[in-house]
């Protein structure tokens, strides 16, 4: 017989479906509802932070807003988001000094009490390939982009209550995949991120979910702001057509809270870039 081979259990052959009494289908999924729960975000005070941020106040969500020199974006994202009748506070901390990030977190829970949702956003974006690359810039992208992600994950896990559920997201890159030689320190700490997911994803189920969104291009780069991103688009073969946005990065990042079924999962969200 040819084509999918279906089920067999007890010598019988099942429909492809099935619930099995005590089973994970016949036990209640455990959703976490978003509103009333509480996120830190860093990076929350521009670009793609600033859009999660608000994306989840407007779910429900008090908000933590970590900034480090974005203290006036910081503050206007906290006004935007206590619009929506949420909490929303906002700390600044260089994520540079990793080894002392405890103190953000203990800092957060006493304004907001414990967080239930952690975005990993924050990062920094070094040029320079291999042989360009010097000590300061690798150790400055690596405490930033990979150590500040890891050791928050770790102070995430210690506040969190034994009977609560927890959801971790972290912040990739899409065009971490195709190998190049230019932002040497940036590429190798972003597929360390994409690890880190991973493993953490393994190591905190069932009760904490770990995913990453790696986005393609959404914004001029710092520096690069007089491009025309439609052109951009064109010249880098963009199947859709089009950049994306923070707001559309934002919609992935709820969708993936939203799952009780996914961890380890990376979301590419590059319009299809990957597959050219």
């Amino acid at each position: 017989m040819h084509g999918l081979a279906l089920p067999v259990y007890d010598d019988k052959i099942l429909p492809s479906t099935i619930i099995i009494p005590g089973g994970i289908a016949d036990q209640e999924r455990q959703i976490m509802d978003l509103k009333g729960k509480t996120a830190l975000i860093t990076g929350g005070g521009i670009r793609l932070g600033r859009a999660i941020a608000l994306a989840l106040a407007k779910e429900g969500c008090n908000v933590a807003i970590h900034y480090n020199r974005s203290a006036e974006d910081a503050s206007e994202v906290r006004q935007l988001a206590q619009d929506f009748k949420v909490k929303a506070e906002i700390f600044q901390y260089d994520l540079s000094d990793f080894e002392n990030i405890d103190q953000l977190m203990k800092k957060v829970n006493e304004k907001l009490g414990p967080v239930d949702i952690l975005i990993n956003n924050a990062g920094n974006y070094k040029r320079g390939n291999g042989l360009k690359t010097d000590l300061d810039i690798l150790h400055t992208s690596f405490n930033v982009n990979l150590f500040a992600p890891w050791w928050l994950i770790k102070a995430f896990v210690k506040q969190l209550p034994a009977e609560k559920n927890g959801k971790i997201v972290n912040v990739c890159d899409a065009n971490i995949y195709r190998t190049a030689t230019d932002h040497f320190a940036y590429r190798l700490t972003k597929k360390g991120l994409c690890e880190l997911t991973r493993m953490f994803a393994l190591e905190l189920a069932p009760n904490i979910t770990v995913n990453a969104v790696a986005p393609g291009i959404m914004l001029p780069l710092a520096g690069y702001e007089h491009l025309d991103m439609e052109q951009v688009a064109e010249a880098r073969k963009i199947p859709l057509g089009h950049i994306g946005s923070p707001e559309i990065i934002a919609e992935n990042v709820l969708h993936l809270l939203n799952q009780d079924f996914m961890t380890g999962t990376i979301l590419r969200v590059d319009g299809g870039e990957h597959i050219v």
